[in-house]
């Protein structure tokens, strides 16, 4: 009799089993060319479509989809909604894709669901150049999940696109969307205005709603037209900046990010953490309240404290003395985040301690963006890599660093140059382990961390409920 960890691996590998089967060449390009979502739906309709019998969001964007679908889910869980959030991709275990109040499916569910699912898809005439995403098959597993777990509502976090991604196939009536930039050119482009379009995919026919961050110009432009129509078939726009407003009350430690649109308010507690998400809070706080109010529940006036909340891989800290966090930043605008951290950090400790900077970006990230906005507040620069042997780093970062004013070594073993770290720092000072996301999968190992739970007890950093 086979483990329910070895049962687990199986189902995992068929979950790729027909995207492996199709010839490299033939999943090369842009994605409205190579991608076939329309199997995922008709995945769905065989299933029964258990994803309409769930109240659904979807997430898109370039920066912060993960953390607005995080924010979202954990509004709506503190304001007693049964809540399901679907996320991709994993950092260390498979199973933190599909979460139920914030805790990943049991095995022995997915197992189940898994079994579900492949019986479905194997009734499907799927041609031999096209293949059933990966993701929309994990998508399916939680739409039936959801749905037989009674959730009330679940944040679904889309891929790179959301015109051809899999999971946008899952009926969804809000849609939130983080902010856009040029990125995934090769899939989505070649333009910038490309991902644009690629991305306003998201307003479906199905969708009623759309919470917005503030977008870069270029992207606002681009969206203009979309989202004109979009309100001229009556949907509502929810726009962080015109709609929207935040302000932030408190200390750099603690505070109330305070939120106000139209019929709303939200009263959010957070700490240091969550302070630099302040716009991301914004956009959920405004998606929570339109579901609050699609489900008959309780919406004018939010109140939530998030301070046992942990964005995983996110500014999230997992050690003290020295201080050691953990962030998925990868180009100019993620890094500002963390820029901001780092500065409400610096502010905090008046003038002590001194911030050691690991960094492991590939050879397709923005090591540039990523410099000018830590680079000025580094005592120390470390460029590593991953144990993800499909990542590529072929650049002369420590030469570029030093292009740009900045003297950084090179040590190519995430483990030695996370130790290394941690043997240069003093208990007083701050280390900064940034980088792809293959890296922050590394860097949660090294340290033990569990990936399981979202909320932990408030004010502990590592003790998980």
């Amino acid at each position: 009799m086979t483990s329910i960890a070895e049962q687990v691996t199986e189902t995992i590998r068929w979950i790729f089993s027909s995207y492996s089967r199709v010839p490299r060449e033939k999943r090369q390009g842009f994605d409205r060319d190579v991608r076939h979502p329309e199997w995922t739906r008709r995945l769905l309709d065989a299933m029964g479509r258990p994803d309409e019998r769930v109240y659904n969001v979807a997430v898109t964007g370039s920066k912060g989809k993960g953390s607005h679908a995080i924010l979202t889910a954990a509004i709506l869980q503190q304001m007693s909604v049964r809540v399901g959030l679907f996320t991709s991709p994993h950092l260390i275990d498979f199973l933190e894709r599909i979460r139920l109040q914030g805790m990943p499916i049991p095995e022995a569910d997915f197992v189940r669901v898994g079994a579900a699912v492949r019986e479905a898809a194997s009734g499907l005439a799927v041609p031999p150049d096209q293949y059933l995403g990966p993701v929309g098959l994990v998508a399916a597993m939680a739409a039936m999940w959801y749905a037989e777990q009674g959730v009330e509502a679940a944040v679904y976090e889309l891929g790179r696109g959301a015109r051809h991604d899999d999971v946008n196939q899952v009926v969804h009536r809000g849609a939130i969307v983080a902010p856009i930039f040029g990125e995934h050119l090769d899939r989505l482009g070649p333009t910038w205005e490309d991902v644009v379009i690629a991305k306003m995919g998201i307003l479906t026919d199905h969708a009623a709603w759309a919470a917005l961050s503030a977008q870069p110009p270029l992207s606002r432009k681009v969206m203009a037209p979309f989202l004109t129509a979009f309100r001229a078939r009556g949907g509502e726009v929810m726009e962080v900046g015109s709609d929207v407003e935040w302000s932030l009350d408190g200390a750099n430690a603690e505070g109330r990010v305070k939120v106000r649109g139209l019929g709303f308010t939200a009263d959010i507690r957070v700490d240091e953490r969550l302070v630099p998400y302040a716009d991301n809070l914004a956009a959920s706080a405004a998606a929570a309240h339109r579901v609050l109010r699609d489900l008959g529940r309780p919406s004018r006036e939010l109140a939530v404290d998030l301070r046992g909340l942990t964005l995983i891989g996110r500014l999230q800290r997992v050690r003290r003395e020295p201080d050691v966090v953990i962030d998925g930043a990868i180009h100019g605008l993620s890094a500002a985040y963390v820029r901001r951290f780092a500065e409400a950090w610096c502010l905090g400790r008046e003038g002590r301690g001194h911030i050691h900077l690991v960094l492991s970006l590939p050879d397709d990230k923005d090591v540039e963006g990523v410099l000018r906005e830590l680079g000025p507040m580094a005592h120390r620069i470390l460029f590593t890599e991953t144990t993800n042997p499909a990542l590529h780093f072929t650049r002369d970062l420590v030469s570029l660093a030093a292009a740009m004013g900045y003297a950084a070594s090179r040590e190519p073993s995430p483990d030695e140059a996370i130790g290394q770290a941690l043997e240069a720092a003093s208990r007083d000072d701050l280390v900064l382990l940034v980088g792809t996301q293959s890296f922050v999968g590394d860097a949660l190992r090294h340290f033990n961390v569990p990936t399981g739970p979202i909320w932990m007890r408030a004010g502990e950093d590592e003790a998980t409920c």
